[in-house]
């Protein structure tokens, strides 16, 4: 488990940017009309949110442009960064990860403490949606990406399937930009309260 030292008002999720991938453009419905509008949308949408000083983890898939593009992208990115690798990111070798991330994990179980509360809360951080997790029976969060959660049916459905502890947090689900620790914190507390999550992988 690693312990987070950074104030919580200062911490952000995100993942799936495909920063330079033109097909998915088409395939999640993004509001762009080709790769260099969704780049320079993305860049400013993080850069609006996350301060100099933030920290944001990268839950996995960050391009399919070049090596010197990618890099200059997240040159471009306000705050110190750690990735969770995706399904994508073998597109970059390691040296790069390294130029961009303070961090490379495939999976992280971290534990912050909340500025308001002051209480310690615990997280997995995975790229793929998982089916339980490190202290998934003791209030702990599961933030994935991967599944590009957008408005569809199917997505609905896919909801009925998860906990009210587990979120997307993909730029598809979250306005194309990272979402902060304090807002996880509402979305966690509303999802708790509805009825369409599971309680239990047993029934």
């Amino acid at each position: 488990m690693k312990k987070i030292n950074q104030s919580s008002n200062k911490i952000f999720f995100t993942s799936d940017h495909h920063f330079g991938h033109d097909g998915i453009i088409k395939f999640a419905n993004r509001p762009y009309e080709n790769i260099e509008e969704m780049n320079e949308g993305l860049i400013h949408n993080w850069n609006r949110v996350v301060p100099p000083d933030g920290l944001t983890f990268v839950l996995g898939d960050i391009g399919f442009c070049d090596k010197t593009s990618i890099v200059d992208i997240f040159t471009r990115l306000n705050g110190r960064k750690i990735l969770i690798r995706g399904n994508h990111d073998s597109n970059y070798p390691e040296n790069i990860l390294l130029s961009i991330f303070d961090e490379i994990h495939d999976m992280l179980y971290i534990r912050l403490q909340d500025d308001v509360t002051f209480k310690y809360l615990y997280m997995v951080l995975c790229h793929y949606p998982l089916l339980d997790w490190q202290g998934s029976f003791k209030g702990s969060w599961h933030l994935f990406g991967h599944l590009h959660t957008r408005d569809l049916a199917e997505f609905g459905t896919l909801k009925t399937r998860l906990f009210a502890s587990q979120y997307d947090v993909g730029v598809d689900n979250n306005n194309f930009e990272p979402v902060s620790f304090h807002n996880l914190k509402d979305i966690m507390r509303i999802q708790s309260e509805s009825q369409i999550f599971k309680k239990t992988n047993y029934y």
